[in-house]
């Protein structure tokens, strides 16, 4: 078996909701820290999570980053206290990984709110990642048709070929990410995800205008800083090329997975890290595991996460 990766559990605060969906009261919406609210077994959500992190086998001792106050005595795993926007947790990520981790090597961030079975893990990890552990960025789509999705039926999904000259197929996010943080523009990635987190719940064209507006002053400030640093630099005009060409693709229906991955790749991973490999630098696998892509955002996706989960007598 593979050394275990470390991995970092984000479970921070959701202080401003999102779009609410058609069919949805606000009254349905969890806020707040998702990753404390408490199951039928006792236990919270980002507790039972550790918990089966550890089970799967992958992973070293996992990191939590959220509140303190919330979560201690609630997980079992050493906690670092943040407590801000997804922004500011994603940046102690970054200066955690800086400061203790070799930044060449690979390493795991997981949401809070998802309830993949150890099993799950272990087969994703197996199936999906293993085959392209020498990449710079890996993650995952979950293909379901809505109706597979149980109570998180309502989450918009996403229609891409699943190979260049595959069928449409209905997909997910996924909600496990693996990285190599010298691989990646780790500040432009941070700031956009904040963006993609801010426009959550909505759909692909309703989403693209506001993701490249919102990004064109980062990529201004990421492109002086390089100016200075005597560096290459045009992410100012590649950055909103790239997220065009895709999003035209995508709208035309001639979208495969792995073109997106392509594209994610170069956006996201340095240049430096692509120069000269031999596979791809960013690979996003397509899976059936419908757990990775039904993060919990409402009362009825708790309640369904939380059927067979076992009895916690702990803390």
């Amino acid at each position: 078996m593979p050394p275990p990766l470390p991995i970092l559990v984000l479970a921070g605060s959701d202080r401003q909701p999102g779009h609410v969906p058609g069919g949805l009261d606000r009254d349905d919406l969890l806020t707040g820290l998702k990753g404390a609210a408490r199951l039928p077994s006792g236990r919270c959500l980002a507790g039972e999570l550790v918990d089966r992190l550890r089970s799967c086998g992958r992973f070293a001792s996992p990191l939590l980053f959220g509140p303190r106050r919330a979560y201690e005595g609630h997980v079992e795993c050493e906690i670092v206290d943040v407590d801000g926007t997804l922004a500011e947790t994603l940046a102690r990520v970054r200066e955690v990984l800086r400061s203790r981790f070799p930044l060449s090597e690979p390493a795991a961030a997981i949401s809070c709110d998802i309830l993949p079975t150890a099993d799950e893990i272990r087969r994703l990890m197996e199936d999906g990642y293993d085959p392209h552990a020498g990449c710079g960025l890996w993650s995952q789509f979950v293909e379901a048709a809505p109706a597979e999705m149980g109570a998180s039926a309502w989450k918009p999904s996403y229609r891409f070929l699943r190979e260049a000259e595959g069928p449409l197929v209905d997909v997910y996010p996924g909600h496990l990410a693996i990285f190599r943080p010298a691989a990646l523009r780790m500040r432009l990635l941070i700031h956009l995800l904040n963006l993609a987190y801010r426009q959550r719940n909505l759909s692909m064209g309703q989403r693209a205008w506001p993701m490249l507006t919102g990004g064109l002053g980062r990529l201004l400030l990421e492109d002086a800083r390089n100016i200075v640093r005597l560096r290459p630099t045009a992410l100012s005009v590649q950055v909103p090329f790239e997220v065009l060409r895709a999003y035209c693709r995508y709208r035309r229906k001639r979208l495969s997975v792995p073109a997106f991955a392509d594209a994610v790749s170069r956006l996201f991973v340095a240049r430096e890290f692509r120069r000269g490999r031999g596979g791809p630098s960013a690979v996003i696998s397509v899976t059936r595991i419908l757990s990775f892509g039904k993060d919990i955002d409402t009362r009825a996706e708790l309640a369904e996460a939380a059927e067979g989960v076992e009895v916690y007598h702990g803390g």
